[in-house]
């Protein structure tokens, strides 16, 4: 009777683990309901504007060579056009998804222009996407880019 009106000390760390599972559940559960709120594009960070590192596709060889081949005139109009339309974010989505990347291409128009390696243009870096636009711009000049080009 040593214990009359005590709860016994395991019960009471059953509780307290349990009312813990709650908890991280909760929070799971609040984080997955404000990522689409906030957009993929919050969580994953920016490249930032120029750098043509880090851990995105199309990082060297092919595109590197190509980006050492535009004229600083066109580099220049790369990072002033992709500071406007994203920010210089590569991974971003805008106009509800129907926009990706740093230079905001339609996937349609980011797959059938010069020098694309197909894909979403997001998952590419900063530098593969600025050569895309460059030689799409020397295709069909600025006008993909109305308010920015």
């Amino acid at each position: 009777m040593m214990n009359e009106g005590k709860t016994p000390r395991r019960d009471r760390n059953q509780k307290a683990s349990r009312r813990t599972d709650r908890i991280a559940l909760l929070i799971v559960g609040a984080t997955l309901a404000i990522t689409p709120i906030l957009g993929t594009t919050a969580l994953a960070g920016s490249g930032g504007v120029g750098s043509g590192d880090g851990g995105s596709k199309g990082s060297g060889g092919k595109y590197a060579r190509l980006w050492d081949g535009i004229s600083e005139k066109n580099k220049r109009w790369a990072k002033r056009t992709s500071r406007c339309e994203s920010g210089g974010n590569e991974r971003i989505h805008g106009g509800g998804g129907t926009y990706h990347g740093a230079f905001q291409f339609m996937k349609s128009t980011w797959k059938n222009s010069p020098k694309s390696p197909g894909g979403d243009p997001h998952t590419y870096n900063w530098r593969t996407q600025a050569v895309v636009a460059v030689y799409l711009k020397r295709r069909d000049g600025a006008g993909h880019w109305p308010n920015c080009g």
